[in-house]
């Protein structure tokens, strides 16, 4: 089996990633993995699947548009306009799959290892809403009203057959043939779906690594995970600060200068990642960036949430949390905003959300009780193995 990541950042992909594997692995099979960021490969190497080098679409002079109105968009800042870095990235995935010849390819946000994949095993698109969009749609869907779409999906259908018939494969004729797979696994839940709309099936879950537990009565810190670019955004830092004590953060590669000035003022950092489940049982408030997997742990666990977003996908997700009554969200990438710690601590405060964010942690909790996403997962992967 092959576990294909090409587009994004962070630690999400591979870490989803690396639970699917390591399910599969104990079933039996032999996993490889393919990354076009290795950096963020941690998590399958401490699962111990290899991992390959995957190819990087963008091109190295290649200047990404300044949109993300459309995912489309999105797409054409990661180099999907630009037919011959396709057509090198094409080439490098059906490399790695000639070199691991595998039965199954599990696809995350992986377009060109989709189309390179096409009649050379079974395929499982699994990837989080914003990443995995419904593979029939013949265009793609606007996101926000910011800006205006800049890139055209016929422009980008266009270019993506140029590339396929100089590597001499079959055009597609739709532009969510990017995201084709004999099956689909939505790993999030119907609230952070972007496209739950015209989705012909709702959300499968997310893929957590244990079950998330009630927010305790009484529980009073406030947990961030926020990374270092949003961190260094003006005026976050100064904001930690004023939590202080009351402040327990995890920021993968933080630098010394920003933990030694968050500890003097009395934050309690991590050097490491926490186990969720243990964390939001004794925090009344949740600080990121709007992050899918934080959210939907929070979710489950009943805390309300506050986040501080700087791109599409996050913005998505703090919208839906905010508009459910469990979060409040911010835009770092509004020119006029400053975090305010006073109405950080003033949510923290709010009892309306507590009560919601306990009731939507049941309502979640007894979703993933009912049918655990990750079993539902391997078991549908083994069953695209079995046809």
């Amino acid at each position: 089996m092959l576990l294909a990541w090409e587009l994004g950042v962070g630690y999400g992909h591979s870490m989803k990633l690396a639970r699917i594997g390591s399910r599969l692995a104990a079933a039996g099979h032999q996993v490889t993995a393919a990354c076009s960021r290795p950096f963020f490969a941690t998590p399958l190497d401490k699962a111990g699947i290899p991992v390959l080098v995957a190819p990087e679409t963008t091109p190295a002079d290649f200047r990404p548009i300044p949109a993300s109105a459309t995912l489309t968009d999105s797409l054409a800042q990661a180099g999907l306009l630009d037919e011959q870095a396709m057509r090198r990235a094409l080439a490098g995935w059906r490399a790695i799959i000639d070199q691991t010849r595998p039965d199954l390819v599990i696809l995350d946000y992986a377009p060109m290892a989709t189309l390179a994949a096409r009649g050379r095993a079974r395929t499982m698109q699994s990837g989080v809403g914003f990443c995995l969009p419904p593979q029939h749609l013949e265009a793609f869907p606007l996101l926000h009203a910011f800006t205006p779409p800049m890139a055209r999906d016929a422009d980008m259908l266009d270019a993506v057959n140029r590339a396929l018939a100089a590597e001499g494969l079959d055009a597609i004729d739709r532009i969510g043939a990017l995201f084709q797979a004999d099956d689909a696994f939505v790993t999030t839940f119907q609230l952070l779906d972007p496209y739950a709309d015209v989705r012909p099936r709702p959300a499968d879950g997310p893929l957590m690594t244990e079950p998330m537990r009630e927010r305790r009565p009484g529980a009073d810190r406030i947990f961030a995970y926020l990374h270092m670019d949003v961190i260094c955004r003006p005026g976050v830092m100064a904001a930690l600060q004023v939590l202080g004590p009351m402040l327990d953060i995890y920021t993968p590669s933080a630098s010394p200068a920003a933990v030694a000035a968050l500890r003097a003022a009395g934050v309690r950092v991590h050097g490491e990642a926490q186990r969720m489940s243990v964390v939001l049982e004794r925090a009344r408030l949740v600080l990121h960036q709007g992050n899918a997997g934080v959210a939907a742990d929070a979710l489950a666990a009943g805390v309300p949430q506050y986040t501080l977003c700087q791109h599409v996908e996050h913005y998505l997700n703090g919208e839906a949390i905010s508009a459910a009554g469990v979060a409040r969200s911010r835009l770092l990438f509004d020119p006029g905003y400053m975090p305010d710690p006073t109405d950080i601590l003033a949510f923290a405060e709010d009892a309306d959300a507590a009560e919601l964010a306990l009731a939507a942690g049941r309502m979640h909790r007894a979703m993933l009780e009912e049918r655990p996403p990750l079993e539902h997962l391997v078991e549908r992967c083994l069953a695209l193995l079995a046809a």
